[in-house]
C-alpha cells in the first residue's frame, strides 16, 4: 500500500488553511497559516542566477539557482508550533533538507552505506537542526575544519504540485538537485525587508562577507569557507534519483507518489490485484481441495467402500428429507422443549388463578358460629345473614324426625311427667358438627344413668319439640379440620342390686 501511494508522509495543506504562494520572477507574496496565526509577506524579491559574462545571483534573473549533492536527511512540516521556537519566515517552510554538496555524478556514484549519516535529535526550526553526534557527521559542529560542504535549506513551495512532491524527500540517501530562488533582504521596491521593525538577514540572500552567496558556472551555489550554508529557498523544481517534481506536474519524468519503475503505478496496482488477491484466493481454494481429498482418502482407509456408501446414503436421505420439509431430531426436540415450557407456564398461571378464586370463595367459620340463627322454615339464602351456612329441606326433615323419635320414646316408657321443650339453643350451636355433649348422651352405657335417665326423659317430654337446623357447608370450600370425637368403649361392670330396688321401671 505504501508503494501504491495509498500511504505516505503528511505535508502541509495548500491554500488559505495552510500555505499559499503567489510566485513570479519579479515579485513573490507568501501567505502562511502554519504558525500561531495567519501571516502574509508581500513584495518579496526572488534572487536567481543571471548568466552573462559572469554568472551571478541577482533579482529578476531568468534562471534558478541550483543546490546539487547527496540527500542525507530531511523533515516535512504540516504545521509549526511557536513553543518550539519557529517564527517569522520559518512558519512558511513546509520541508527542510540537509544536502552534502557535490557534483551530481559523484552523488549518483555513491554506493549505499557510503554516504554521510546524520542522527537527527530535533528539527523544529528548519535552518537549525539539532543532532546527537552519533552519526558520521554532526551538523552542530560543522566549521572550517570540516572536510565536507553542506546545504541546510528551508524549502518553500511555489505551487501545489511542488508542495505535494516534497513527499519524495522522505527517502534519504539519494542524489538530488533542487532548483529555486533565494529571498532578498530587500523588497521589490528597494526598501529593507523588516519584520516587527527589525531587518531580516539570517536565511536570506547575502552579497558580502564569509556567508556571501556566489554561484559557479552551472548556477550552483558555492559553499563558503565555513563549509555551511543555511538559506530559505523558493523551490521551482526538484530532480531526485532520476525523477522530476515540476511546478506544473507535466514533466515527462514526473515523480508521483507510489510510482513503480518499469510497470508504473497503474501496472503495479493491477499486478497486485491480479497476482496478489487472485493468487491468494486460488491458493486457498487449492488448499481446500487438497485437504478434502486427504480427508476422503483417510475415511476410505478407515471405513472402507461399504462404510463410505452408507454415509453417502445417510447424507442423501437427510438432504432429501430437508427438501421435503421434514425436521431433524434436534429441531424436533427443540420444538418439544418449547411446547413443554409453554405448558408449564400455562399450568403455573392456572394455579395462581385457582388460588385467587379459592381465597375469594372461602367463608369465615367464626362469623358463621357467631351469627343469629333463623327460625324460618324454608332454606335461607346464601349470604343473607352474618353466617354463610345454608339450611336445606333435608336438614329440616332430619331434625323433625329426630324430635318425633324422642317424643315417641318417652311415651313408650310411660313417663307421667309432662314434657317441656329445651331452652333455646345459642346461635353458636348452628354449625355443621354435632356437639360433644349430645354425642356423649348417645354413647353412654345404661348402667351409668340408672337414677338420672328417668328425670332426663321426663324433662325432655315436658318440653315442646324444637326444629333444629342442620348446617350444610358449601361444596367449594374444604371443611376445616374438626377434633375427633372421643370414643367410649362399653365396659362391662358387675352390678349389685339391693333387695329394695324396683325392677318394674324399664325406662333405660
Amino acid at each position: 500500500m505504501f508503494l501504491a501511494g495509498c500511504i505516505g508522509a503528511d505535508t502541509a495543506e495548500w491554500g488559505s488553511n495552510g500555505i499559499d504562494v503567489d510566485f513570479s520572477e519579479q515579485e513573490v507574496e507568501i501567505t502562511t497559516n502554519l504558525g500561531a496565526s495567519k501571516t502574509t509577506y508581500e513584495n518579496l524579491s526572488p534572487v536567481g542566477c543571471e548568466v552573462g559574462e559572469e554568472v551571478i545571483s541577482a533579482k529578476n534573473a531568468s534562471d534558478a539557482i541550483e543546490f546539487t549533492g547527496f540527500l542525507s536527511a530531511s523533515v516535512l512540516y504540516d504545521s509549526h508550533d511557536p513553543i518550539n521556537g519557529a517564527r517569522n519566515m520559518e512558519t512558511a517552510v513546509t520541508a527542510a533538507v540537509a544536502i552534502q554538496s557535490m557534483a551530481i555524478g559523484d552523488a549518483e556514484n555513491m554506493k549505499d552505506g557510503e554516504g554521510a549519516r546524520i542522527d537527527i535529535k530535533q528539527w523544529d526550526r528548519p535552518l537549525s537542526p539539532e543532532t546527537r553526534g552519533t552519526g558520521t557527521v554532526d551538523l552542530d559542529d560543522i566549521d572550517q575544519e570540516e572536510e565536507s560542504d553542506w546545504y541546510i535549506l528551508g524549502l518553500i513551495p511555489t505551487s501545489e504540485n511542488i508542495n505535494d512532491g516534497f513527499r519524495a524527500l522522505s527517502e534519504w540517501h539519494k542524489p538530488i538537485t533542487i532548483h529555486g530562488y533565494l529571498i532578498s533582504s530587500t523588497l521589490a521596491n528597494g526598501s529593507a525587508f523588516t519584520i516587527d521593525g527589525k531587518q531580516q538577514n539570517t536565511g536570506y540572500h547575502r552579497t558580502s562577507g564569509s556567508q556571501a552567496h556566489d554561484l559557479d558556472e552551472n548556477c550552483n551555489l558555492i559553499v563558503g569557507t565555513d563549509n555551511y550554508h543555511s538559506v530559505y529557498v523558493l523551490v521551482e523544481k526538484i530532480e531526485i534519483d532520476g525523477r522530476v517534481v515540476s511546478s506544473s506536474g507535466n514533466h515527462d519524468d514526473e515523480w508521483k507518489l507510489g510510482d513503480v519503475p518499469f510497470i508504473g503505478r497503474a501496472g503495479f496496482i493491477t499486478f497486485f490485484l491480479v497476482v496478489g488477491v487472485g493468487g491468494s484466493i486460488g491458493m486457498f481454494l487449492l488448499s481446500q481441495m487438497i485437504v478434502r481429498d486427504g480427508a476422503k482418502e483417510t475415511m476410505k482407509t478407515l471405513l472402507g467402500e461399504e462404510g463410505l456408501a452408507k454415509i453417502k446414503k445417510v447424507a442423501a436421505d437427510l438432504k432429501r428429507d430437508r427438501k421435503s420439509g421434514s425436521i431433524s431430531p434436534t429441531e424436533r426436540k427443540r420444538q418439544q422443549d418449547k411446547a413443554d415450557r409453554e405448558a408449564l407456564k400455562l399450568q403455573q398461571s392456572s394455579k395462581k388463578s385457582a388460588k385467587k378464586d379459592e381465597a375469594l370463595s372461602g367463608f369465615d367459620l367464626d362469623s358463621a358460629l357467631s351469627g343469629d340463627s333463623s327460625t324460618d322454615d324454608g332454606p335461607s339464602d346464601f349470604g343473607r345473614g352474618s353466617s354463610s351456612v345454608v339450611a336445606t329441606e333435608e336438614s329440616i326433615k332430619l331434625d323433625k324426625e329426630m324430635s318425633d323419635s324422642e317424643v315417641v320414646g318417652s311415651a313408650a316408657f310411660g313417663q307421667q311427667e309432662s314434657w317441656s321443650p329445651p331452652t333455646k339453643r345459642e346461635s353458636a350451636s348452628v354449625s355443621n358438627v354435632v356437639s360433644k355433649e349430645q354425642t356423649k348422651q348417645r354413647t353412654e352405657h345404661f348402667s351409668s344413668v340408672r337414677s338420672t335417665s328417668t328425670k332426663a326423659v321426663k324433662k325432655k317430654a315436658a318440653k315442646a319439640p324444637v326444629k333444629r337446623r342442620a348446617a350444610k357447608k358449601r361444596k367449594a370450600v374444604a371443611p376445616e379440620p374438626q377434633e375427633s370425637e372421643p370414643q367410649y368403649e362399653e365396659k362391662t361392670e358387675s352390678q349389685t342390686f339391693d333387695d329394695d330396688d324396683d325392677f318394674s321401671d324399664f325406662s333405660f
